[in-house]
């Protein structure tokens, strides 16, 4: 099978581990933290971590633990868009774009069922294309998500809640951040990070 390049390689950790958090564990570095989760030695019972924050690092760390191995398409594959709840979001929890290739909803179904924060999952219709392909034929493009954005009524309702765009897209940050009244925020590249990610961030806004 010809594997899709799922991006595990993009994945910086560095970001979200500190000096401090490594040395409260025991270890006298950030590296030698990050070198023994990379491993799979890390011991979680030695580690201070929340459970849940640990279990993200790992994912991050070893995107082999959770990413399904997926056979590159050759041609697009579409799935139905829209709008999917992740853990009970109300109307100002994120929305995380993506694309409605069947290869990404596939993987990003794999992920999403790991997280623990409140957020919507926006399928948008791209053609079928993934992200990267999508951007390439022009079928993930700020135009298309503003569109998209005036079709789905509850996203409507959420104005204030910021949108996160794949790593892939952030081209279109700054484009999108003229033409919508909300907040825009680039996500990572590979989706093994999104745990990670979202645990990280503080999504809570206020009207």
């Amino acid at each position: 099978m010809l594997r899709a390049d799922l991006y595990e390689k993009t994945v910086r950790l560095e970001s979200y581990v500190s000096s401090d958090d490594c040395c409260s564990c025991g270890f006298q570095t950030r590296e030698e933290f990050l070198d023994r989760l990379r491993a799979g030695k890390l011991d979680p019972g030695r580690c201070g971590f929340a459970r849940g924050r640990f279990l993200s690092l790992l994912y991050a760390a070893r995107p082999e633990e959770i990413l399904p191995q997926v056979e590159i398409l050759q041609h697009p594959a579409p799935v139905p868009a829209g709008l999917n709840p992740v853990n009970a979001p109300d109307r100002l929890s994120p929305v995380l774009v993506s694309a409605n290739s069947r290869l990404t909803v596939e993987v990003l179904s794999a992920v999403l069922a790991t997280t623990l924060s409140p957020f919507w999952y926006w399928i948008l219709d791209t053609d079928g294309h993934t992200v990267d392909m999508a951007l390439v034929y022009r079928t993930f493009t700020a135009a298309r998500i503003v569109q998209g954005l005036r079709r789905e009524e509850a996203l409507r309702r959420s104005a204030h809640a910021p949108l996160v765009l794949p790593g892939l897209a952030a081209s279109l940050q700054e484009e999108l951040a003229q033409s919508l009244n909300r907040p825009v925020t680039v996500g990572p590249v590979c989706a093994a990070e999104l745990p990670l990610f979202f645990g990280e961030q503080a999504w809570r806004v206020s009207c």
